[in-house]
Formats: C-alpha cells, structure tokens, sequence
C-alpha cells in the first residue's frame, strides 16, 4: 500500500515538473485574482481588483490604461517590490523574491517611470555602478557602454547625467535597464516627455529584442496608440484588466479604426459594472469568460483548454499572497555592498565643499566651544561704597603694609582681582539704583567705622558687642539674575577676604591662618583645587559635537534617492537594505574617525585640556558614540518623507539630549525621576565614562568606563533594527 502511494506521488510529482517546465517555456509572466489594496478601515483603497494577466516569452506586452488606474503599482508586484494581498503571481517561473528567482536582481531590467539616475555620475560611472551591483566585468560594461551609445545615439560617456536633456537622460535610463541583458524588461512609461521620433526608436529597439534575443518586455503608457507594435495589449481600467490581446484582434473584433476607440468602447461596456465582478480580463471577441492568455487564431480550443488548466495548476503551488511579514535579515553581497560604497564615496567627492565643510566644521565646533565656554567672566563692574573715605573729604586709600588698623577697607580692596571693575560711588542709594539700572553687578559697603570695629572684633573676645560685629561687616548687594557671574564674584570677594586677613595678621606678627574659618580644603581626589569649568564640559561637548554631526549628517541619508526612484531601482536590481545601511554606516563611519580626529587635536593639544586617563579609550567611546548618531540618522531617514522632516526631527532631538544627558550640568542636580530617564539617553553613560577617563585616570576595568562602552553597543544594535523593521513596514525592503 505505501509503495502504490509513493508511486503516485512520484507520479504526480513528474507531472507537476512537466507542466511547470511547459509553463515556464511559454509564459514569461502569469497573474491570476491580483487584489492589492492601502490603508486600513475606511480609508482602504483597492488599487487591483483582481487582475488577471498572462505574458508570453520572448513578446512585448504593452499594458495601457489613464493614470492612477494602477499600472505603476503591478508593476512593482511583478519586480518584488510590493506584494498583494491576494492572488497568485509567477514571474518567469518563480514567485518574485523567492530563491533563486532572479526577480529582484539580474533577471529583470527595469526603467521606473521617473529618471532615478545619479545626476553627479557620468554616464560610465553610472553603468559601472549597476554593473557593480549585477557583479559584471569591467570588459563586459565598456564593451556595453559603447554598443549602447552607438545604439541608442548616447552622448559621450564621460558626460554628467545632470547636464543631458530631458531626451539624452531617459535613454540613459533606458541603457541602464538594457545593459545587463536581463530576461525580463519591464518599463514604465517610457516615452513620458520624449519626443515622437525617439519614442519610435524605443519601440523599435523593444520589438528587436524580443524577436532577435527572445526577451520579454512589458511596457506600461498612457500613450495607447503608440502600442500598436507591440505583440499583445492589455487596457486596464480601475485596477482591472478589461481586454488582452493583440492590436490587431482588438481592431478587427470591436471594428474600430484606433486603439482609443476600441479603449472608449471598453469603458462605456464596463461602466455599472460591479468591479470585483467584473474583474477578469476577456479575449476581444468577450466569447470566454475565464481569464485566459491570448487566443491566437487557428489554435486548437482542446490545445487552449490544456494550457489553461496547466496555468492553474501551476499558479495554485506558487501562491505569492497572504504571507505574514518576514522580519529576517537576508543574505548580505560584498560586490553589492563595495558598489553601494564606491557611489556614495563618489558623490561625496563631487561636492568637495561641503565635503571640507562638514569634515572641518567638529573641529571649529570645539574651538568656538572651548573660547566662549567655562571662562572666568571679565570686566565686571561693582559698586563701591566706602564711607571710610566719604567721611574724611579728600583722604585717599592707605596702601601701607604696617600693622595699623586704618583704612583696612582699601587695604581689602586691593586684593580683589582684576576680573572686577571697582566703581566707586558716594552713596548706598545711588550704588543700588545703578545696580537695578544693570550698570553695576553688585554693591560693595564699607561703614564709616569699617576699621575701628575691625580692631575691636579682632581684640575683643568676649568682651565683643553686637554693634561691633556689624559695624566691622562689608556689606554686600548682588544682581543674582545671573547665577555663573554671581558665583564667580561671590568666590572672588571671599578669596579677596581670605588675603586680606592673611596679609594683615602676617604683618602684624600674628599667624596668618588664625583668622580664617576652620575649613581647609586639602589636596584633592581627583582633578586641582583650581579645575575649571571648561574641563567638566570637555567629555560632553566631545561626544555630543561627534554624535550630532552624525546624526545631523545621515538624517537624510538616502530621503533624496527614495523620492527620485533611486532607492527602488537599486533594490529591483537586487540591492537589499542592510546593504544600503551597511554601506552608509562604513561611508559615514570612515569620515567621522577623521573629524573626531581633529576635534581630539583641538581639545587636548590646541586647548590643552588634560585627559589623566588613557586616550585611546576616551577616542574608542566617542567613535562608538559617532555609531550610535549615524544609527539614529538612518532610523531617522528610514521613518521620514522629505528632507524638511529629517531636519527637524534631527534638530528637534538635540535640545532634550544637550539638557539631561549632563552635558553642561551635572546629572545629580536633577530631580530623582529625571536621573532615571537621563541615564536612559544614548550619550548620557558614554559622557560619564569619557568624563572618568579625562579627569580620573580610570581605566576600561572600571564599571563607569565599560559601562559607556556597552551602552554605545546596546544603541547601536537596538537602533539599527528598529531601522529595519520601519523600513520593513514601510516597504522599503523588496
């Protein structure tokens, strides 16, 4: 009993072999109950309604319907690049995108409906970069260059595309299709703004290929009657198929004398029809109402039968619908990826302005930083108010150096810095009005009896009285509107007081340090009792100059291609999109180890901030960092339409990173909850780790410096998957 089975199987394995072979031998393309439909609810619209479509070998198929009746969207089913939502689909022979189909890839030409060529490339680079993709031979694309540009009258090859005409580029576009020899070419309004003598060659040339090489060529026009050459018409309408057959068939059977009469003829039949009933596509003469292939004339209808029921029989095992999405990463091309790499190097090059620009501009980001930022502020003005001298007309300020207590209140002056401006004024009033006036940052008071009681407090013990305290105080009045000047001047007065104290006890014989609080500040941890501000910020400016430049400069990564039909034209040619990523992250990657370069140079040499750790592990965390921009740059140009949007979502996540990523201010000041969501940022744990390196000495031993490391990691991986998935979802991928 199990043999009897195996016997039949066997045998009806061998059977479905000889029909698949039959199949594949007569019909180049095979589309059976085609529904394709977008968006959801009720805002679906069904662009195919159940299309049918059969395509001979070695034939040209011209496939003609008004714009928008979804000619553009078969089109991208039968190159893998959409798929349906019900139906069965054969491209020779195979499900576009299954193994070993060919389709997307070297098997199918494709011209889209818009130009989709690099205008930066010559005519030669863009051949060579296709035959890149296609891994041809450098002999076998010049030998192709000049045999296309004798046959379809090119310019020279080293020509710009962006300096051809309208005319010169959609033959470009067309050689580009053609060059590799593909078994299937499929153009979409070709002839859109070409003048009538080329469209004529075109079609010409078309019909030579199929006759003479054998290869199959669907053209899709709105231009009906320049089809009259091709083997077999199909009039589509609404997402349908009304009739397929051949020019002369539909001429002879609807005794019209132009195929725009037999097209008016069609609507008006279908009109009030209801379109999911109506959808199969008819012979001329409407007498078989299956979806059949062309019936030419003298065939046999038991003949015909036959290689319907073949057709079916195939079609049903290939379904090419109803699939639940594949989220796999596919199998990745060096020579596809080297090609994708050489492009984008080459339009790089091409504008070497902006090239120089964009290379110099971290390094002059850093410069501008480290002059403007973490200085001491100069030349600030402060009221001074010293009724020492306003009660004595015409005395001047004793600068004696003796143990006299006399004028001590010029005698403090003296050691303020020269970073504050003393403005002497003759009251407190008016000292204060200049004050709210913004002419003065702050008040300086002496009493009448500054010294007098200064004698006091110092020999009074216990003896000491309240007025003498506040009589020996220097009054203070501070513009706080200003928190950084502020602590600047309230630190410079408190230092000036601490000399002051110094100086006087010293010269009186006294120990100097008597005086002063019982604080002393030794040596510090880490860093000098003097670190300035500029070197807290240094690890922050560094990570967020590199990874914004990244960001900023991937963020539109390939929108523009996407928008002129570049990006689906290198993924018919079998272009995947981790290729297309992978080559943008090594483009982009190998600029950036230069400007991070640079930007290093101006740090530590140009600015001499210090870095007491190990530098290569500072420069290892900043380029990951720089990965993790290029990242979000792509996931950004991923999710975005047009270059506006990728601006200013690149833009707009900057403010929110430079605030809580402890760039400028440190992480613990924040509120507790808001620490939690800092440390969740991509540059957060990377500018902490280069902040130990620099001003620690640690080492990648430490939790705090390997921790940035893995983070960075972590970024990198998590947002080049979500690019994938977004791209995924949005049929970017084929």
């Amino acid at each position: 009993m199990m043999e009897d089975i195996q016997t039949s199987d066997e045998s009806s394995n061998r059977i479905d072999s000889r029909a698949t072979t039959t199949v594949d031998n007569i019909y180049g393309v095979l589309v059976r109950k085609a529904i394709k439909t977008y968006g959801t609810g009720k805002n679906t619209y069904t662009v195919l309604q159940g299309l049918d479509m059969s395509v001979k070998r070695g034939t040209v198929y011209g496939l003609l319907g008004a714009s928008g009746c979804g000619k553009t969207t078969l089109l991208s089913c039968l190159v893998g690049r959409c798929s349906l939502n019900s139906g069965e689909l054969l491209v020779l022979g195979h499900e576009p995108g299954s193994v070993n189909s060919g389709i997307p890839g070297p098997k199918v030409g494709y011209m889209p409906q818009e130009l989709a060529l690099f205008g930066n490339f010559t005519i030669k680079e863009t051949l060579f970069f296709f035959g890149g993709i296609y891994r041809l031979k450098a002999t076998f694309i010049n030998s192709q260059c000049e045999f296309l540009s004798k046959l379809l009258d090119l310019p020279p090859c080293d020509r710009y595309v962006k300096t051809l005409s309208g005319g010169q580029q959609r033959r470009v576009s067309f050689a580009v299709a053609l060059f590799h020899e593909p078994e299937l070419l499929i153009l979409d309004e070709p002839t859109v703004g070409v003048d009538p003598l080329l469209s004529h060659s075109i079609w010409n040339h078309l019909v030579r290929q199929s006759t003479e090489h054998g290869r199959t060529v669907i053209v899709t026009t709105h231009y009906i009657e320049e089809a009259r050459q091709a083997h077999t018409i199909g009039m589509m309408r609404s997402g349908r198929l009304l009739v397929e057959d051949s020019p002369e068939n539909l001429l002879i059977n609807f005794n019209c004398p132009t195929l725009e009469k037999v097209f008016f003829q069609l609507c008006i039949k279908d009109d009030g029809k209801n379109p999911l009933d109506g959808g199969t596509a008819t012979n001329a003469n409407d007498s078989n109402p299956v979806a059949a292939p062309i019936i030419h004339s003298g065939k046999p209808k038991s003949t015909l039968e036959h290689s319907i029921y073949e057709i079916n029989s195939v079609v049903t095992e290939h379904p090419s619908s109803g699939k639940s999405p594949c989220f796999k990463i596919p199998q990745l091309s060096a020579h596809r990826i080297g090609a994708l790499i050489r492009k984008n190097y080459v339009l790089s090059f091409r504008n070497i302005g902006l090239l120089l620009f964009t290379y110099f501009l971290p390094a002059l980001q850093a410069f501008l930083s480290n002059v403007t930022l973490g200085h001491e502020p100069t030349g600030l003005r402060m009221a001074i108010v010293n009724d020492e001298l306003n009660i004595n007309q015409g005395r001047v300020c004793n600068y004696t150096m003796d143990c006299v207590y006399s004028m001590l209140s010029c005698r403090y002056l003296r050691h303020l810095k020269d970073n504050i401006i003393q403005v002497e004024y003759k009251n407190v009033s008016d000292a204060l009005e200049a004050g709210r006036k913004g002419q003065v940052w702050g008040v300086v008071h002496f009493g009448w009896n500054f010294s007098k009681e200064f004698e006091m407090r110092d020999s009074g013990g216990d003896a000491l009285q309240l007025t003498n305290i506040s009589g020996s105080q220097i009054g203070i009045n501070m513009d706080s509107s200003n928190q950084q000047i502020g602590v600047f001047i309230e630190k410079w007065l408190l230092k000036a007081f601490e000399d002051f104290v110094k100086d006087f006890r010293g010269n009186c014989g006294d120990v100097p340090e008597a005086g002063l609080l019982p604080i002393t500040f030794l040596d510090p941890i880490y860093g000098q009792k003097s670190t300035s501000f500029t070197e807290f910020m240094a690890p922050g400016l560094i990570i967020s100059i590199v990874y914004n430049m990244a960001v900023a400069l991937t963020a539109g990564a390939y929108i523009a291609e996407r928008k002129q039909g570049l990006l689906d034209r290198s993924m018919v040619a079998g272009v995947k999109m981790p290729e297309i990523m992978l080559s943008y992250v090594i483009n982009h990657f190998t600029v950036m180890v230069g400007r991070t370069a640079l930007v290093y140079v101006v740090m530590l040499l140009v600015f001499k901030i210090p870095c007491r750790g190990n530098v290569a592990v500072a420069i290892l965390i900043t380029l990951l960092q720089g990965l993790v921009g290029i990242s979000f740059g792509l996931l950004i140009s991923t999710g975005c339409d047009d270059e506006m949007g990728a601006l200013l979502l690149s833009q707009a996540s900057f403010v929110p990173l430079l605030a809580i990523s402890g760039i400028c201010w440190p992480i613990e000041s924040m509120q507790l909850y808001l620490r939690k969501i800092a440390y969740f940022m991509p540059l957060t744990y990377a500018i902490e780790s280069v902040r130990c390196v620099f001003s620690r000495g640690w080492g990648i031993e430490q939790f705090d410096v390997y921790a940035g490391i893995l983070a960075s990691i972590a970024w990198i991986f998590s947002l080049l998957a979500l690019c994938l998935i977004v791209a995924r979802i949005r049929k970017f991928t084929g």
